[in-house]
């Protein structure tokens, strides 16, 4: 496998990471309701209670989802522009810290909790930060 695969393949596990997360929130969802334990427009968008594991897992999928274009713009400019090495090595640790985010958001909400999500955020902010300065900077 080349670098430049290797790059790509974190960029569609990002995406399909989404995907499962959805996936999940979906059957969790329509059980609910099949089983009669909720109605189907029980599930309001804005409602979040962290106590709900179906509230922390639509949380985390919205997390993804907030930075699924920001990892496919930088990481496919980096690809387009030339800058595979460094895509290859920073795409694994970004998509990395964004499952260690997700699956920390589904253990559940505290102060600890929400400081290593943030941790995991921030990580994967530096990193898409060093790949989209380093590839701009090949532009100049």
């Amino acid at each position: 496998m080349t670098l430049e695969h290797d790059a790509v393949f974190y960029l569609l596990a990002y995406g399909l990471w989404a995907l499962l997360l959805l996936t999940i929130l979906v059957l969790g969802r329509g059980l609910r309701v099949i089983s009669g334990q909720a109605r189907a427009d029980q599930f309001p968008p804005y409602a979040y209670d962290p106590a709900r594991l179906l509230d922390r897992l639509s949380r985390a999928y919205l997390n993804t989802l907030e930075m699924l274009p920001v990892v496919l713009v930088v990481g496919g400019a980096a690809l387009w522009v030339g800058t595979v090495e460094l895509a290859a090595c920073v795409l694994p640790w970004v998509f990395a810290a964004r499952v260690a985010q997700s699956l920390v958001h589904l253990i559940g909400v505290n102060h600890w909790l929400v400081q290593a999500r943030f941790a995991f955020l921030l990580a994967q902010i530096v990193l898409l930060g060093w790949l989209g300065i380093s590839t701009a900077c090949t532009l100049a």
